[in-house]
């Protein structure tokens, strides 16, 4: 197990929030990967840490259970999900999670939020903004795709652990996820309109920032569109806005293609300058700084 993984935190918040998710989660343990980006282990050898007792992560942690006892659960923001045979769950920085490894087997993935979202990319949008916790069932039939790549993961996670090479399979292993839950979705009851949402967000995002181009293509009120969003996603569409800002931000900035100007103009900043602060308020780096630390991974 590498040793930035188990790494183990514990972080206290001395601010107030108004954000029920923020106060209730602000002293719970945190589980910190430090400057490694990728980790891996079996559940059922696991180190303890990492399963006992309500804490929360820093980075994205993917949970495949490939067998359970029945009856048996973990909690994600305080709800309770059942858990499945061959069934993944994909846990985001700063949910709170609470899972009893026994009677457990599978493989848990740790990936640090950086390297995440350059792998995804805009699908990252897709994968989460469609539902607020994302979980699919491997079917048998498609089973031997998932071991296959878990097989290659592995052998490069134990072995060189070169990013560009991990890159590509954790992509591959989540595009069959989105596939998956594609297949899935007309099972479950849907708001079709925050669907729509979504996808006009991820047409327009550049040049329309303002909520009331999008209640507008909706028949809302901006009032009442953000009232929904609130509801279905947990985030006023600005938010959502921004989120998707960033994620096109950081897959341009981490390529070292374009410059920090170009990449401003492209996203629809007036100003190099308002791109910076911006990018700077959303994620605690300036441009240059992200980029000379997204080159430090992949050099």
């Amino acid at each position: 197990m590498n040793k930035y993984f188990m790494k183990y935190q514990i972080t206290h918040s001395l601010q107030q929030s108004h954000d029920t998710k923020i106060s209730r989660n602000a002293d719970l343990p945190l589980h910190d990967m430090g400057q490694d980006f990728f980790a891996m282990e079996t559940i059922q050898d696991g180190n303890d840490y990492h399963f006992n007792g309500t804490h929360r992560h820093d980075f994205y942690e993917l949970l495949w259970f490939t067998d359970a006892t029945p009856r048996q659960a973990h909690f994600i923001d305080f709800i309770k999900y059942p858990i499945h045979p061959n069934q993944l769950f994909l846990l985001l920085p700063d949910q709170v999670h609470s899972i009893e490894k026994k009677d457990k087997t599978g493989f848990l993935f740790a990936i640090s939020k950086d390297f995440f979202e350059r792998l995804i990319g805009k699908d990252i949008f897709t994968l989460f903004y469609y539902t607020v916790n994302f979980s699919v069932l491997i079917p048998d039939s498609q089973l031997h795709i998932f071991q296959t790549l878990l097989k290659l993961i592995k052998v490069e996670s134990d072995g060189a652990k070169r990013p560009a090479i991990l890159e590509s399979y954790l992509r591959s292993w989540f595009l069959h996820c989105i596939e998956l839950q594609k297949a899935g979705r007309f099972e479950e009851k849907r708001d079709i309109r925050m669907q729509f949402l979504i996808e006009s967000i991820d047409r327009h995002f550049k040049e329309e920032r303002n909520a009331g181009f999008y209640a507008h293509e909706l028949s809302l009120s901006a009032k009442r569109l953000n009232e929904l969003s609130k509801d279905y996603f947990g985030k006023t569409i600005n938010q959502i806005i921004n989120d998707r800002l960033i994620l096109a931000a950081k897959r341009e900035i981490s390529s070292c293609e374009k410059s920090i100007k170009e990449i401003s103009y492209e996203l629809g900043f007036s100003e190099p300058s308002y791109f910076t602060r911006f990018f700077g308020k959303q994620t605690g780096y300036t441009p240059e700084k992200f980029r000379e630390r997204m080159s430090n991974i992949f050099q």
